[in-house]
Order: C-alpha cells, then structure tokens, then sequence
C-alpha cells in the first residue's frame, strides 16, 4: 500500500511514542507490518522532517526530549538563562527558537546553558510553558 506523507509521520511518531524505534530499521520493519512500504531514504527523510533525535533509548520527539532536558530555568530581565545537561542546551535553544513566540527576540546556546532574550515579562511565562508543555 502507498501511504501518504502524513499517514506515514503519524506511524512513525506512534512508534516514537510507544518507545519501539531504536533505528531507522525498526521503522522500516514497522511500517512494512503495516503495509506501508517505505525507502530508506524516505524513512531518514521523514524522521529528520519530524524533528526526532536519537537517544540511547532510540528515536524520540524533539519536543517530548527537550522537557526532560531542561534542568533550571533563570529569569534575569530581560533574559532567561536555561541551564541543560552537557551538550544538548543547541537542541532546546532550537525549540525555543522553532516555536517563534513573539516575546522571545532569540537565543544563544552554548554547551550547557542558552540565553533567551525577552521582549517583554509575558514573554517568561510563555517560555516557561514552551519548555515544561513540550510534547
């Protein structure tokens, strides 16, 4: 069966979600079970189009991934400073810097820390909820 672009992401992100996509070749044998034929190359396609990043514990949801990644969150108007674990604080700035929220003028990732800069006090709030709401 050819399913379509949409058909074949929430498959995948079902997958995601239950915790059975360790590879791009757990995904493939899936979706064959389901009769959903897919490249390789469309299978990596798809992930990278989904924003999944693989964990040890495989294939996972940005958004879902950036909740537990975020450690502390430090208002210093007009700033917030986010501290992460080591080495993943590029993949939560790129969540708040995707999610464009109109109070947020950017951010800038280190290895460990991001600063936001806020525009305005609503702007926190609205950040808070972006990082512990992600999923």
């Amino acid at each position: 069966m050819t399913a379509t672009k949409s058909e074949r992401h929430s498959a995948i992100l079902e997958l995601v979600n239950r915790g059975s996509a360790h590879t791009q070749q757990d995904i493939a044998v899936a979706l064959a079970r389901r009769g959903v034929r897919a490249t390789q190359a469309t299978i990596s396609r798809d992930i990278q189009e989904l924003g999944l990043v693989r964990s040890g514990s495989g294939y996972r949801s940005s958004a879902a991934l950036v909740r537990e990644l975020v450690l502390s969150v430090e208002l210093v108007q007009p700033l917030a400073v986010i501290r992460t674990p080591p080495g993943t604080a590029n993949l939560v700035a790129r969540r708040i810097d995707e999610a464009a929220l109109p109070g947020i003028a950017g951010t800038v990732a280190g290895d460990d820390t991001i600063i936001a800069v806020l525009r305005n006090a609503g702007a926190a709030r609205a950040l808070k909820q972006l990082l512990a709401d992600a999923g």
